[in-house]
């Protein structure tokens, strides 16, 4: 059995610069499974990334304590042996893909293992198939959707057979449905393998059963304490958006038919008008095509039937004429940022605003500060915490200005404060500008305020909640 200790381990992103994480010491137990919690930018990857040994060589330096696996420090131990041992799951899936398909993935995780090509051909079709996987094996991993890309680098994770399996926010793309699966499934891992799981994540639901320890950083000190489990009873009860969307606004689509490839048809004969000044939230299993209809949307795929503004059908307007209407929040942060600190990605947007009277200096000030961006301008946009990347997306999108704003998870690795936050921010703007959102989110807890209507995606039909399908 694999032991990993934390030794009063203290941890800075920037010589001389305060701690993210303080004096830690933790030495889960072997085979338990465990939940860290804190708020975004706590230090809860940066905590697990060193725990998989991949820091301080990716970044950053440590400044007190160490690590140590089998009693060993564990950076000096070379990465194959160290991942037989330890496996880790990031928060963004596509940064653990190398390969065209979830097959060819597992085949080429296992043979960094140095694993034998008859090993790796009996471990990959079981882990396929304990995921679910078989029916997307040999699809491009590029067409998969948040939530099956989750379950495809999971595949990779069960493979591995490694003793300790760390997960960062795995389900933050992840239905409500594939979300308990996905939890029985590592639970089912601890029981029956005997894996020690450890699991950061922002939403609490469905762990009441699950966890064996619960953990917590707290964020203006970075040390970890063990919390009681009682945290995990009680939670608040998410129900359905019933809300009606106002009839008036420019983007509309009619008779819109989604198809993948020849064989699969997503959506069929769609109507709807997106209204102005309200939020939609657009919800769905994983895979049913809610991604594909905002790229759409976006003019960044093909569609059949009509996708119109002030009535007129869009084909014939450019690309980035388009772009100035319809703007498009894409599920990786990283994908949207096109300059390397905190302030040039602001100024940019500050730059092609087209709602440059209402985001003045002083309310993008504002809006940096009760985000917690403000001390962070310097910092190079893919050293920030996963949280931190959402929620600077999110700004630096509702600056540009555009009419109409598609979010494709936006709020994914946020705690409930942020998410909090961040939902203000978006209602205060679009009430000011009359943007028309509409948003996909498996996060719902603490929406109920800010929701005017929800859309659901299935049977390749949209339906609005509490009235009949083929809106």
């Amino acid at each position: 059995m694999t032991n990993l200790q934390v030794e009063n381990f203290s941890f800075a992103y920037v010589d001389n610069q305060p701690n993210v994480l303080n004096q830690i010491n933790w030495s889960p137990q072997n085979g338990s499974f465990n939940l860290l919690i804190g708020p975004s930018g706590s230090g809860k990857s940066t905590l697990l990334k060193a725990m998989a040994g991949l820091l301080p060589k990716f970044g950053g330096v440590i400044t007190n304590g160490q690590i140590l696996l089998n009693n060993e420090p564990i950076q000096p131990i070379v990465p194959f042996e160290r991942a037989k041992r330890i496996a880790m799951l990031f928060q963004n899936p596509d940064r653990q893909f190398a390969m065209r398909t979830p097959r060819l993935q597992l085949v080429f995780a296992l043979e960094n293992l140095q694993l034998s090509a008859d090993n790796i051909k009996k471990r990959v079709p079981l882990a396929l198939t304990a995921l679910h996987l078989n029916d997307i094996a040999d699809q491009d991993l590029l067409t998969l959707s948040g939530g099956e890309k989750q379950r495809v680098a999971l595949a990779v994770v069960l493979a591995m057979d490694s003793d300790i399996i760390l997960l960062d926010e795995p389900f933050a793309s992840v239905d409500p449905v594939a979300r308990l699966s996905l939890l029985a499934d590592l639970k089912k891992l601890q029981t029956e393998q005997h894996k020690t799981i450890i699991v950061s994540d922002h939403d609490l639901s469905g762990y009441e059963n699950l966890v064996d320890y619960l953990y917590a950083i707290d964020t203006e000190t970075g040390t970890l304490a063990q919390q009681p489990l009682s945290k995990l009873d009680n939670l608040p009860v998410v129900t359905p958006f019933y809300g009606l969307p106002q009839v008036n606004g420019h983007l509309s689509w009619h008779q819109l038919t989604l198809n993948v490839g020849k064989r699969r048809t997503l959506l069929a004969d769609s109507s709807f008008t997106l209204p102005n000044g309200q939020i939609g939230l657009l919800s769905g299993a994983n895979g049913i095509g809610k991604s594909t209809l905002f790229k759409a949307l976006g003019h960044q795929i093909k569609y059949e039937g009509q996708i119109n503004w002030d009535a007129q059908d869009t084909r014939k307007i450019k690309l980035k004429n388009w772009s100035k209407q319809v703007a498009l929040i894409f599920q990786s942060a990283t994908d949207q940022f096109v300059k390397m600190t905190v302030q040039e990605e602001i100024m940019l947007s500050q730059q092609h605003s087209l709602a440059a009277t209402y985001w003045t200096d002083d309310r993008i000030q504002t809006a940096l500060t009760i985000l917690h961006l403000d001390y962070l301008l310097d910092h190079v946009v893919y050293q920030l915490s996963g949280g931190q990347q959402k929620k600077l997306q999110v700004l630096s999108m509702l600056i540009m200005g555009q009419p109409v704003l598609l979010l494709d998870e936006p709020l994914a690795g946020l705690d409930s404060e942020s998410v909090q936050v961040v939902m203000q921010l978006i209602r205060d703007s679009i009430l000011a500008t009359q943007t028309s959102v509409l948003m996909i989110s498996h996060q719902r807890t603490g929406l109920a305020e800010f929701i005017d209507y929800e859309l659901v995606f299935k049977n390749q039909s949209l339906s609005l909640i509490g009235e009949a399908p083929n809106v």
